[in-house]
């Protein structure tokens, strides 16, 4: 019994000293807060929709992989990723908008949206791009869901 009561305080001493061994240097690499990540989510949608593959890639980390849509193979490098949406940010702009809560759990968010294509198809697309960050806020890998309506 003493071993289990041990372990308990052990546990809750550590919960209370963690977070200023954290705030020292020590342990992990800072998590950026979630309303940063979500800030970096609405952004990637206002310039998706402005058309401007450059301000999405001051989103984006140093070597980021995109699968868009998922099944897709995926594209990897700055490069790579800045030709991606070279082509296709120009075809998306105003026809995309969050449709749903954002939701942030540590480095990874998930965004519902629609891309209302119009043109002779017409087309409506659901979309969920579930995105990994790097501790300095970066998309480093972004995943496309997609299912025509």
């Amino acid at each position: 019994m003493r071993t289990r009561v041990g372990i308990g305080i052990l546990g809750v001493a550590l919960c209370v000293i963690g977070p200023s061994i954290h705030a020292q240097g020590g342990g992990k690499s800072p998590v950026p807060p979630p309303a940063q990540l979500r800030t970096t989510m609405e952004n990637y949608v206002t310039f998706l929709n402005a058309g401007d593959a450059d301000s999405i890639m001051t989103l984006y980390g140093d070597n980021p992989t995109i699968e868009d849509p998922i099944g897709n193979k995926p594209i990897s490098g700055r490069d790579a990723v800045r030709t991606f949406y070279k082509g296709a940010a120009p075809r998306l702009k105003d026809h995309v908008r969050v449709a749903g809560r954002i939701v942030v759990t540590g480095l990874e968010g998930a965004m519902p949206m629609v891309a209302e294509l119009g043109g002779p198809s017409n087309a409506i697309i659901d979309v969920v791009d579930v995105m990994t960050f790097d501790t300095n806020g970066k998309i480093i890998v972004m995943r496309a869901y997609v299912s025509p309506r």
